[in-house]
C-alpha cells in the first residue's frame, strides 16, 4: 500500500462547482493541482478561483485546461463532471492516468464505478458523494452554502484501506470526509435525497428546496420517492431505515434555501442527469420487476421536459 505522502499530484476532471471547490481545498492543503474544464478554461487558463465557503473564504490561482491530453499525469484522480449518456470516462481519464493512479469518482447516480472497472483493470477506483451545497456564481467564484462531508467508498472491502487514505487526506485538507464500505450503499443514500430533489425542482416550477420542503403536496411526492428508492436498494440488500427518510427531510428544510444542479442545469437549458439519477435505478427495478409508478412517472416527466428544450 502507498504511503499518504505518495499522492503528490491531483487532477480534477470536470471541475464544475463542487469539483473546482475541493479540488481548491486540496490545492490550498499543499497538493498540485489540475483542472479539467473546457468552459472555465476557454475564459483563462490560470486564473484566480474566489472560494467563499461557510469553512472560510480563500483564493487560490488555479491552472485549467480544455481537455485531459493537456495534463500532467496524476497520482489521484477525481472525475466530477456531469454523468451523461455521451460522455466516455475512460477516454477522460486515460491520459492523466499512471499505473499507480487512485481514481475517484465523486458523481452523482449509480453503476459508474462498475462500468469503469471494467476497462480499468489494475487501478483502484472509487466513489466520492459530495453531500453538499455548492454553486458556481461567476466562473471564478465558488459558493459553498451548506454541510460539505465527503464519503469515500470502495467497491471492494480490500481497497477499504485506501478509500481510508484518500479520506485522511481531504480531512487534512479540511474537508469533511469518511471512508465507508460497500460503495454500492452509500451510493442508495444519496440517491435517496438526489431523485425527489432534483427531479421534483424541475418538475414543480424551478422549486428550490425550501419551497419544496414547506409545500404539502410536494412533501407527499419526495417520500413516495424516498419509499420507492428505499424498496430497490432493499432488493440489493442495503438496508435504509424509515427514520432516514425523516431525517433527511428534516435537514433539507433546515439547510439554506438551495438550487438543485438539475434546476441550475434545466434554467440554462443544459442536458440534465436524469438517466444517471432516475433513469437506472428504473432500469434495476425493472431487472427486479419491482413496481416504482412515481419514479417510472417523474423520469418520463423529465425526458418529455428535457426534449422540449434539447
Amino acid at each position: 500500500m502507498s504511503e499518504e505522502n505518495d499522492i503528490q499530484t491531483v487532477a480534477v476532471i470536470g471541475a464544475g462547482a463542487v469539483g473546482a471547490f475541493y479540488g481548491a481545498k486540496l490545492q490550498a492543503a499543499g497538493l498540485k493541482v489540475e483542472y479539467q474544464s473546457k468552459k472555465a478554461a476557454s475564459i483563462l487558463k490560470t486564473k484566480k478561483l474566489k472560494i467563499k465557503s461557510i469553512w472560510g473564504d480563500f483564493n487560490i490561482q488555479a491552472n485549467f485546461y480544455k481537455t485531459p491530453e493537456e495534463m500532467n499525469k496524476a497520482d489521484l484522480i477525481i472525475v466530477s463532471s456531469k454523468v451523461l449518456p455521451d460522455i466516455d470516462f475512460f477516454k477522460l481519464i486515460k491520459p492523466v492516468m499512471h499505473s499507480k493512479s487512485i481514481i475517484l469518482m465523486m458523481q452523482n447516480g449509480i453503476n459508474e464505478e462498475e462500468k469503469l472497472a471494467q476497462k480499468i483493470k489494475k487501478n483502484i477506483i472509487l466513489g466520492g458523494l459530495a453531500f453538499t451545497c455548492i454553486n458556481r456564481n461567476h466562473p471564478n467564484e465558488i459558493v459553498h452554502l451548506d454541510y460539505g462531508l465527503i464519503r469515500i467508498g470502495s467497491i471492494e472491502k480490500k481497497d477499504l484501506a485506501t478509500a481510508q487514505k484518500i479520506s485522511d487526506i481531504f480531512i487534512k485538507a479540511g474537508i469533511k470526509c469518511e471512508a465507508a464500505y460497500p460503495l454500492r450503499a452509500i451510493r442508495w443514500q444519496k440517491l435517496l435525497w438526489n431523485v425527489p430533489f432534483n427531479s421534483l425542482s424541475v418538475i414543480c416550477g424551478g422549486a428550490d428546496t425550501k419551497v419544496l420542503t414547506s409545500s404539502d403536496d410536494a412533501l407527499i411526492l419526495v417520500n413516495q420517492l424516498m419509499k420507492e428508492i428505499q424498496k430497490i436498494a432493499k432488493s440489493e440488500k442495503v438496508n435504509i431505515p424509515d427514520n432516514d427518510i425523516t431525517t433527511m427531510i428534516t435537514r433539507t428544510n433546515k439547510m439554506k434555501p438551495y438550487k438543485t444542479s438539475m434546476l441550475l442545469d434545466f434554467e440554462q437549458k443544459r442536458p440534465m442527469e436524469t438517466e444517471t439519477i432516475l433513469g437506472e435505478p428504473l432500469r434495476i427495478a425493472h431487472e427486479k420487476k419491482i413496481n416504482v409508478p412515481v419514479l417510472s412517472t417523474v423520469y418520463h416527466l423529465l425526458k418529455t421536459i428535457e426534449k422540449n428544450y434539447i
